[in-house]
C-alpha cells in the first residue's frame, strides 16, 4: 500500500515548528510513504496537482498544511482508516476558533451563482468517530478510488458573476461535490491537529482564547508588552 502526503506551502516560508515534526511521524508497517511539496501558486493548483498525482499511484493521498502541527502518531491513526474521506480534529487558525466541521443547510443563489449553506458543528460527547459534511483540506485523508464518482475539477474556487468576490474556497467546493455524489466525512476526534498562528490553537483551549480575544478587544485588557 502506498500513501502520498501532500504538504501545502501557502506562504514564502515554512513555519520551523512543521519541519522539526516531520521525524516524529510514526510510519504504520507495510505502507509505503512519499512526502511531497506542492508550492503552486493558488491553494486549487496545489490541490488538483497533488490528488491527480494520487489517482493514479497512491492507494491514499493525506493533505497537510505547513502552519499545523500533526502529533507523532498522525499518520498511523489516519492510515489505519478504510473510510473513503477522514479528517482529524481541527480548529480554525484564527478568532472565534470554530471546529472546522460542518453540515450542508441548503443551497443559495447569489445573483445566478448556486453556493452551499453550511453551518459550524459541534463533536458530539459521546462518539468518538462520526461524520460531517464538509471540512477544510489541513487534515483530510482521500482513497482516490472515490474520485472517478466526482466531477472535474476537483478543487475549484467559486467566484462571484465579475470573478471579484470568491464565495466557495476550493476545499469547500471538493467537499461539496463529496456531497452530491454521496459521500460522507468521517471524522476521528481521537486525532488532534494543532494550528499554528501567534498562538497556538487546539481544541482544548479555544473557550480561554475566545474570552482573552473578547477581553483585549472590550478596552478592558493589555498585551503582554503592555500596548492594547
Amino acid at each position: 500500500m502506498k500513501a502520498l502526503i501532500a504538504i501545502s506551502v501557502s506562504r514564502d516560508w515554512v513555519e520551523t515548528e512543521f519541519l522539526q515534526q516531520i521525524g516524529t511521524w510514526h510510519l504504520p508497517t507495510g505502507w509505503q510513504v512519499k512526502l511531497g511539496w506542492f508550492r503552486q501558486f493558488t491553494a486549487q493548483e496545489r490541490h488538483n496537482v497533488s490528488i491527480g498525482e494520487a489517482k493514479y499511484n497512491y492507494d491514499r493521498i493525506l493533505f497537510m498544511d505547513t502552519d499545523q502541527i500533526y502529533p507523532p502518531e498522525y499518520v498511523e491513526k489516519m492510515l489505519a482508516h478504510d473510510e473513503p474521506v477522514v479528517t482529524a480534529l481541527n480548529v480554525s487558525r484564527y478568532y472565534p476558533y470554530d471546529f472546522t466541521i460542518y453540515n450542508f443547510d441548503g443551497e443559495n443563489d447569489q445573483n445566478g451563482v448556486i453556493v452551499p449553506i453550511y453551518k459550524t458543528m459541534k463533536p458530539p460527547d459521546d462518539q468518538r468517530i462520526f461524520e460531517c459534511d464538509m471540512t477544510g483540506t489541513g487534515s483530510l485523508m482521500v482513497d482516490p478510488k472515490i474520485l472517478d464518482r466526482l466531477e472535474l475539477p476537483y478543487f475549484k474556487d467559486v467566484l462571484d458573476e465579475e470573478g471579484a468576490r470568491r464565495l466557495i474556497p476550493d476545499d469547500f467546493y471538493f467537499c461539496w461535490n463529496l456531497h452530491k455524489a454521496g459521500v460522507k466525512i468521517t471524522v476521528d476526534q481521537g486525532i488532534i491537529v494543532k494550528h499554528l498562528a501567534k498562538i497556538v490553537a487546539s481544541p482544548y483551549n479555544t473557550v480561554d482564547l475566545r474570552r482573552a480575544w473578547e477581553k483585549v478587544n472590550s478596552g478592558h485588557g493589555y498585551w503582554k508588552d503592555g500596548r492594547r
